[in-house]
Parts: C-alpha cells; sequence; structure tokens
C-alpha cells in the first residue's frame, strides 16, 4: 500500500461517522426525492437494473437506488465507511450488496453492471484514467455511467471549512489539513473539471457523453444545499 491510499484511506475512516450523519440528514429530507428523480430519468428503463455505486461511502445514492427496485451493488475500500453503509441500508430497509474494494480497479467481471454511479468520487483518485477504463469495461453494451462531481482543485478546503453550512464546517483542523494534502497532491486537481473529464470518456470509446455544469438546482432542495459552495457537474456516459 502505498502512502497516498494509506492516508487517503485513514482519513475517510475518520470521516465515516460524520460523513454518513450528513448523508443521513439528506436521505430523511426532501433531496432524496429528488435524486431518485433525478437519477431514474437519466438510468436505463426497463428491467430492474443492476448497478453499481462506486465509492458508496455511506451508501446514499445505494439505497435511493435499492428503493427503486434496483439489484444494488455498493463498493468502498473505507471499512468504516462500508459499516456506516450497511446500518443506513438496514435502517432504510433495503438490500444491497456490500463489496470492499479499489474503485480504479473493480473486482467484477466484464459487462457486469446496467449502469455505474458515483458522487463525490473522482476528485479524490489519484488515476482517474484508470477508474474510467475499468468502469467502462465493468458496463454492458449500453450501460450508463453517472458521475457527479465538483472541480476542488483551486478549493481551499481549510477556508471552506470556517462557512457554517460547509460540509467540512466543524470536522477537526488536522483532518482538513490531511484532506487538502491529499488533493493537492493528485494530477486530478490540475484539470479543469468537467471538460478533462468528458475528453477522457470521449477517447475511452464510450458511445456517448453529455453533461450537465451544475445539477444542485435539481437535486438539493432543502435550504441545506449551499453545504457545496462549488457546482455539482453530471457527465452522463453510455458504453
Amino acid at each position: 500500500m502505498d502512502n497516498f491510499e494509506e492516508k487517503n484511506r485513514g482519513y475517510w475512516n475518520e470521516r465515516s461517522r460524520g460523513y454518513s450523519s450528513l448523508r443521513q440528514k439528506e436521505l430523511s429530507g426532501p433531496d432524496s426525492r429528488a435524486w431518485e428523480r433525478f437519477l431514474m430519468e437519466r438510468l436505463p428503463k426497463g428491467r430492474p437494473l443492476r448497478v453499481l455505486d462506486a465509492g458508496t461511502g455511506p451508501a446514499f445514492l445505494a439505497i435511493i437506488l435499492a428503493k427503486t427496485g434496483c439489484r444494488v451493488t455498493a463498493l468502498d475500500f473505507s471499512a468504516s465507511m462500508l459499516k456506516e453503509g450497511a446500518a443506513n441500508a438496514e435502517k432504510a430497509g433495503v438490500s444491497i450488496s456490500f463489496t470492499q474494494g479499489d474503485v480504479m480497479n473493480l473486482p467484477f467481471p466484464e459487462s457486469s453492471f446496467d449502469a455505474i454511479v458515483t458522487r463525490n468520487v473522482t476528485w479524490n483518485l489519484p488515476d482517474v484514467p484508470r477508474a474510467y477504463a475499468s468502469w467502462q469495461r465493468a458496463l454492458k453494451k449500453g450501460g450508463v455511467l453517472l458521475n457527479m462531481d465538483s472541480n476542488y482543485g483551486p478549493m481551499d478546503f481549510t477556508a471552506a471549512a470556517k462557512l457554517t453550512k460547509n460540509a467540512h464546517h466543524g470536522v477537526a483542523e488536522s483532518l482538513i489539513e490531511t484532506c487538502q494534502e491529499l488533493k493537492d497532491s493528485i494530477r486530478i486537481s490540475t484539470h479543469s473539471r468537467p471538460a478533462w473529464d468528458v475528453e477522457r470518456l470521449r477517447l475511452l470509446g464510450f458511445s456517448s457523453v453529455t453533461w450537465e455544469e451544475d445539477i444542485r438546482p435539481l437535486v438539493h432542495l432543502s435550504k441545506e444545499w449551499d453545504y457545496d459552495p462549488l457546482p455539482l457537474f453530471c457527465i452522463r456516459a453510455v458504453k
């Protein structure tokens, strides 16, 4: 295990309980139904879908999709996050298959999923092109990738944490510093997003790649929706 992976895993293990609490509030409010509508409008239609939530964290997207009848696999490298996700799924009364693993090297056969969804994950990966290639391999022909993320590269997490509605507000200063160091050490933070991601996905050979610049007005309906001040983009790529 390299130093980045070890430090990154440790960071998210430490953040797991507080991060899960944030997502629980979303699940219990109007944002949950908004996310459901948003996802179902962009995922393939028809049969019950087999969906992977890549970098599931506390299983926010996985729970929403499982409630619609999707057969959901939730993957994360953090054991603590998976523990939180399993507890949240049990509370929600849904069945989800939880797996510990690397989102940049999926432990699943080729053409396993009708769709892959991921939220606020790619900004934190040291090798995003490898992740995209792995996700393309795991999708069935005609399968859909939905990547919801923000251009965190230029962001100063330490300054943002001082804002009372920010997702990092109240997080220990040492953890904020670790998060900033991790972000600043990886190549994705130097790219202009989502333009860079769109180009990478097209180069990989996805048959269609479209994007929305900021989906916050569609999925963040509560008054807390500004906890993250950056636009939340969504890329939809079809294999």
